[in-house]
């Protein structure tokens, strides 16, 4: 019975991140990670009433393991676009789940492809790619983001292979 726990409890941890590919080989996987709608904005009237021409443009890179910012300062209320660009050879993960949460998403756009996904948690790039969020943030306070290797929606960050970056919105 016991041992039964531990491997369902390992699925479990697992589930969403790795995947296996023609070769039979493990690989991590790319893309969104959302999250049930009960949990976060849906409301999205600020992100599509936002007058996006005024965007502000921020960057972010992750490269040898870690952001080359670490510092994102944002205001309440207002568009953004936050550019996360992976420069290792390795897929690495955008993940900030709190923030997420807390603000109206328009869209993501990775890979040339737009997606409205107003209920997300992190987003996982290839080697070399880069992606765009279209979001008004909706609460003031300090957010914590990071690139995770293995999360679990029950008890969190698993492990982290990178540093730890800081939103700040006002």
């Amino acid at each position: 019975m016991h041992r039964k726990l531990l491997i369902c409890l390992a699925a479990g941890l697992l589930a969403g991140c790795i995947t296996t590919n023609e070769n039979g080989e493990t690989v991590w996987v790319e893309g969104l990670d959302t999250m049930p709608a009960k949990y976060c904005t849906t409301d999205n009237a600020p992100a599509k009433q936002a007058d996006w021409t005024k965007a502000t443009v921020v960057e972010e890179a992750v490269t040898d393991h870690l952001y080359e910012s670490g510092l994102i300062t944002l205001w309440q209320n207002k568009p953004y676009v936050i550019r996360i660009t992976n420069n290792d050879p390795g897929m690495r993960s955008f993940r900030a789940p709190e923030f997420l949460q807390d603000a109206a998403i328009l869209k993501v756009v990775y890979k040339d492809k737009a997606t409205e996904t107003p209920c997300m948690t992190a987003l996982t790039l290839a080697p070399d790619a880069t992606a765009e969020f279209h979001i008004v943030p909706l609460k003031k306070g300090s957010y914590d983001y990071h690139e995770t290797r293995i999360f679990s929606p029950f008890w969190g960050e698993v492990i982290s292979t990178a540093d730890v970056g800081l939103i700040y919105v006002h």
